[in-house]
């Protein structure tokens, strides 16, 4: 195991921590076991391997770094003092969470509705229409049936559902479009923090107010918790992966299917799995994959491993499209075979 530099807290994560585990009996319940700690019990890697799951890499090719790079806006992001208290941060020193807020949901959901609900509405309201005139016109007693057919007085419906959804749909992209930051908010707080040089998981109480934002319900150290890879059915019967932290020995859970969505397919979830474990890891660099590549000089063992091995330090963001699509589908190679 490399040597890890003063700069991590004495209790920072590496693979050797997981045989010093406290010894006790389990005390979680059998509805917490059910919902948080059911499904495959996940390998603790060691060492811990460089990996990262295909969504990572789908949505940071070099173009979009090179774009964030040139953001003021998420350029202030890099600065230590200025992330210290946001809720939602992922660099060198720790992965925080938190979700939008009811307003983004609200706005979010006048888009769907608008677009998709109000579409199928508006489909159906003009088929029916259309049934209904035709019946209309057959049973007029004067004039010709297109002219019946028209002045069947139900055509007004499928035009007001459809004016309707437009004006909601309007609304909800309008303000998520011109007013972005009102629109899209998140909580106060954070959820949970994985932290790499503490080497500690923070729980937090009520993210979602402001007078419990920030409040922390409990903190334990990394090698304490197991992963649990959960499944459950979508409304098609299909199942649907993600990822629970949990407790050992306690009802302490993180979930992180806020962070990385549930999936189709396991072998993005496991590749989650072992992209955090090395990631927590202070005797291994970094992940190497794009969206890190600018936190790397600030992290001492990434810094010292990038020296000796002679890397570019913007090997991503200065990378061909070309190039780029070579790397990403070896990489999915490397999924598959290390977990089918």
């Amino acid at each position: 195991m490399a040597e890890t530099p003063q700069y991590y807290a004495e209790d920072a994560y590496t693979p050797d921590r997981l045989r010093r585990r406290p010894e006790g009996e389990c005390r979680h319940s059998r509805k917490f076991r059910a919902f948080a700690a059911g499904g495959e019990r996940l390998a603790h890697r060691d060492p811990s391997i460089d990996i990262s799951p295909m969504h990572e890499w789908q949505h940071n090719s070099p173009q979009k770094l090179r774009e964030y790079e040139a953001d003021p806006t998420v350029a202030k992001l890099k600065d230590p003092e200025y992330r210290v208290d946001q809720p939602l941060r992922w660099d060198d020193e720790c992965i925080r969470f938190t979700s939008h807020n009811k307003r983004a949901f609200i706005f979010g959901m006048m888009r769907v509705l608008g677009l998709v609900g109000g579409g199928a509405c508006t489909l159906v309201a003009f088929i029916a229409t259309i049934a209904m005139s035709v019946m209309y016109a057959n049973e007029a007693r004067y004039g010709s049936f297109f002219s019946n057919f028209l002045d069947f007085p139900g055509w007004i419906v499928p035009f007001v559902l459809l004016s309707v959804s437009a004006c909601i749909w309007g609304a909800g992209e309008g303000m998520q479009r011109f007013f972005p930051n009102f629109a899209a908010g998140m909580q106060p707080g954070p959820m949970w923090e994985l932290n790499r040089r503490t080497g500690l998981v923070t729980v937090f109480t009520d993210p979602s107010k402001k007078r419990t934002a920030w409040q922390v319900a409990d903190v334990r150290p990394f090698y304490e918790f197991d992963c649990h890879l959960l499944s459950t059915p979508d409304p098609q019967g299909s199942p649907q992966y993600s990822l629970s932290l949990v407790h050992h020995l306690d009802e302490v859970q993180v979930r992180l299917v806020g962070m990385f969505g549930a999936t189709q397919s396991h072998l993005e979830q496991r590749a989650n799995w072992d992209m955090l474990q090395r990631y927590m890891d202070v005797s291994q660099p970094l992940p190497d994959f794009p969206m890190l590549e600018q936190d790397r000089p600030a992290d001492p063992t990434t810094r010292e491993h990038d020296r000796e091995a002679g890397r570019d330090p913007r090997f991503w963001r200065d990378m061909d499209d070309a190039t780029y699509e070579r790397y990403v589908e070896a990489q999915q190679g490397k999924i598959n075979a290390l977990y089918l």
